[in-house]
Parts: structure tokens; C-alpha cells; sequence
């Protein structure tokens, strides 16, 4: 019994020595080549575009011109501007029943983008994010992406802690928070 531990000791002295001289040779192998860490070839990708050319013949002109879709390069109209301060209502689900309280937000906007704050009223008991409820009525800071008929606000700090979509009528914004049953309507306070 006793001879064989002393048999099975070494031979896991052995294979530990053989695995641990294998290993310094493969390092050494591994330390002559030329290679770059994967940290450097994310940078190289991430800092290189290639553009490739747009392919459009005469052929191609002529067929958009035949479907009327041919006037130049297509221009969009501005964004609408919902600089300003908005007053309104949210509605959504609290403990018990349905809250309804008030809502405001202050929007700066430049171009399509923009920044500024959401607040809503009660909402320590509502099913909101939790940003909201912590940031009270100090407002959630907030950025957002302006389309014609549409505004995506998000957090500052990123979507995952809160992101809404409005529809814009106008001088009112009705939305919805995402991920929750919360409906925001807002009217522009002049």
C-alpha cells in the first residue's frame, strides 16, 4: 500500500515536470513571433473604415427618372423644435390601483439633438424606473434624438435606465415609457 503512493507521487511529479518544461518551450515559441495582442488589432479595426463606392450607372438614372424618384440628392426638412418647458400628466400603475400626477420636462435642443430634464410628480409607489423615483423633482437629466412626427429620450448615462418615446402633435408630446405601462402627455408652456 505504502509502495504504492511512492508509485502514484511520482508519477504525478513526473507529469507535472514534463507539462511544466512543455510549457516554458511553447512560451518561448510563443515570445519569438511576431504577433500583436488582440487589443491592438480591435484598435486597428475600429480606427479603419473602407468606403466603398456607390455603383450607380446611367442605366440606373434613367430608371429613376422613369419612376419619378429622381430629383438630386433628397433633402430633409429641419426637425421640429421642442426647445422650451413642457407641463403636463403621467399615468401608470401604482401598488393598488392607477396613479395619475403631474409631469414636467425642460428640453435645450440643437439640430436633432438636444438635453435637458424630465420630472415626474408621486411616483415613489408607481411602477416607473427607478432613476425617477430617486431623482424626485430635482428631474432625471436626460438627451434625446429628434425625428419629424417622433423624440427618443434617454438617460444621460444610457437607455438601460430609462428611454421614452414621444409622439409629437404639435405642441404636445404624448409618450410612453419603455419597459413600463407609463403614459406621458405633455403641452408646451409659452
Amino acid at each position: 500500500m505504502r509502495s504504492m503512493d511512492i508509485r502514484l507521487l511520482l508519477a504525478g511529479a513526473a507529469l507535472l515536470s514534463i507539462s511544466a518544461g512543455l510549457t516554458t518551450q511553447v512560451w518561448a515559441d510563443w515570445s519569438r513571433q511576431p504577433t500583436r495582442l488582440a487589443a491592438e488589432h480591435y484598435a486597428f479595426a475600429a480606427t479603419t473604415r473602407v468606403a466603398l463606392p456607390l455603383l450607380v450607372g446611367p442605366q440606373d438614372v434613367a430608371v429613376a427618372k422613369e419612376y419619378g424618384r429622381w430629383g438630386g440628392p433628397a433633402e430633409e426638412p429641419p426637425p421640429p423644435d421642442i426647445t422650451g418647458r413642457w407641463m403636463g400628466i403621467w399615468s401608470g400603475y401604482g401598488v393598488m390601483a392607477r396613479r395619475t400626477s403631474t409631469a414636467r420636462a425642460e428640453f435645450m435642443q440643437a439640430g436633432r439633438w438636444g438635453w435637458g430634464k424630465i420630472a415626474l410628480a408621486d411616483t415613489l409607489a408607481a411602477d416607473v424606473p427607478v432613476i425617477v423615483s430617486y431623482r424626485g423633482a430635482l428631474g432625471v437629466p436626460v438627451v434625446f434624438d429628434v425625428f419629424q412626427t417622433a423624440v427618443v429620450v434617454k438617460h444621460e448615462a444610457g437607455g438601460r435606465h430609462l428611454t421614452a418615446v414621444f409622439k409629437i402633435d404639435g405642441d404636445q408630446l404624448v409618450g410612453m415609457l419603455r419597459g413600463y405601462g407609463t403614459l406621458i402627455v405633455l403641452a408646451r408652456q409659452r
